[in-house]
């Protein structure tokens, strides 16, 4: 038969019990404390060598090439296929201006354009014309006159041998050596030779003037030629404000200069918009970079070519690989708006910052001009 110890032993071994169990949640508080101070000094630890071997930047953003697509000409929108969001290709229209206007004055530019045209081929037509015409006329007068000339010639060849005879024949006739007929004949060849020069000499200054009245119309052609000449400077004219509206009529269609997407529209289909005014803006998705705003005093560390890890605040836990590319010559403070002259000679020094534009080994549509990054640039280990 089992003994029962006495009810001192019971109450001993009880209170031992109950000390053990006090001491056991102590010694945990202890661990636990002890592996989290571990855990901070490890953590403040890796934290101090980021900060000496990285150049750490939180003034960071993603940056690109954000296009305005303006207008160049007035009127109403008639066409605005895309929205904010789209993906557009190079070529893809992205804005349509009423053209109608500038067409209906193209066509009136073309039907005088061909009005002059026409007057031109009807003036060279009557410029072959008269060429023609005067050509034969004056090349016929010409050897009028020639022949003129030569008879005249003869003639006063035959009017000097005339006037010699009848000089003779009133020698001889004074010294009774010629007979009366014969003095007669010779007056009477005299004279007649010398009407024959005169009517000689007369149509050759009658040639003469015809031949001058034909080459006035051969001069004729001189003056049509200049009237094609005034003709053809106003068709090119014509044709230059041809191509002018139809420059216009181009730039009422806008289309997208490459692919990318619409950042934001500012019209509406139906609104008037102005040349220069705002339609849309565009971005292209593989011109993006990382713009960052390093202190003066650790700008001295970089040099292009640096590796750059990069955390993106819209995505968290993913890291981004970049390479400093080209670092500012000023300050950001020479690019405000209100410049702090300091007239007053109160002096408050601030650190300024001077751009660094850092280029992302590989693009994702993801990123997006504006978002805010985190910028880590290893410096120690080059």
């Amino acid at each position: 038969m089992a003994m029962n110890p006495p009810d001192g032993e019971r109450s001993g071994a009880r209170e031992e019990v109950n000390r053990g169990h006090l001491r056991l949640p102590g010694q945990r508080k202890v661990w636990v404390l002890g592996i989290v101070a571990i855990l901070l000094a490890a953590w403040g630890g890796h934290w101090l060598y980021q900060r000496w071997t990285h150049v750490y930047i939180d003034d960071a953003r993603i940056d690109g090439e954000v296009i305005s697509i303006s207008s160049r000409v007035s009127g109403w929108i008639t066409e605005l296929p895309v929205i904010e969001g789209d993906a557009v290709k190079k070529g893809q229209l992205l804005a349509r201006v009423d053209d109608r206007d500038s067409v209906l004055q193209r066509e009136v530019l073309v039907a005088k354009l061909k009005a002059i045209e026409n007057q031109m081929a009807v003036v060279q037509v009557q410029t072959g014309q008269v060429d023609q015409e005067t050509l034969g006329k004056y090349q016929s007068e010409t050897s009028r006159l020639a022949a003129a000339e030569a008879e005249a010639a003869a003639l006063g060849v035959q009017l000097k041998q005339a006037r010699d005879d009848y000089r003779r024949a009133q020698e001889l006739a004074d010294a009774k050596w010629l007979s009366p007929q014969a003095m007669e004949r010779a007056r009477t060849t005299y004279h007649q030779v010398q009407e024959s020069h005169r009517k000689a000499l007369s149509e050759m200054a009658a040639v003469r003037g015809t031949l001058s009245a034909a080459g006035g119309s051969r001069r004729q052609i001189q003056v049509m030629g200049r009237q094609l000449l005034v003709l053809a400077r106003q068709a090119d004219e014509i044709r230059a404000e041809i191509l002018r509206r139809e420059v216009d009529i181009a730039d009422r269609t806008i289309r997208s200069p490459a692919d990318g997407k619409v950042v934001m529209t500012f019209v509406r289909k139906g609104e008037h918009v102005s040349p220069g005014q705002r339609i849309l803006m565009f971005h292209d998705p593989n011109e993006i970079w990382v713009e960052a705003n390093v202190k003066e005093t650790e700008v001295g560390l970089l040099k292009p070519g640096m590796k750059a890890d990069i955390r993106v605040d819209a995505y968290p836990g993913k890291v981004f690989a970049g390479e400093v590319f080209r670092i500012g010559q000023a300050a950001t403070n020479k690019f405000a708006l209100l410049p702090d002259p300091n007239p007053s000679g109160n002096f408050t020094k601030i650190t300024q910052r001077l751009p660094v534009r850092i280029l992302l080994a590989e693009k994702d549509g993801a990123l997006r001009p504006g978002m805010m990054v985190e910028v880590y640039i290893a410096v120690r280990n080059h």
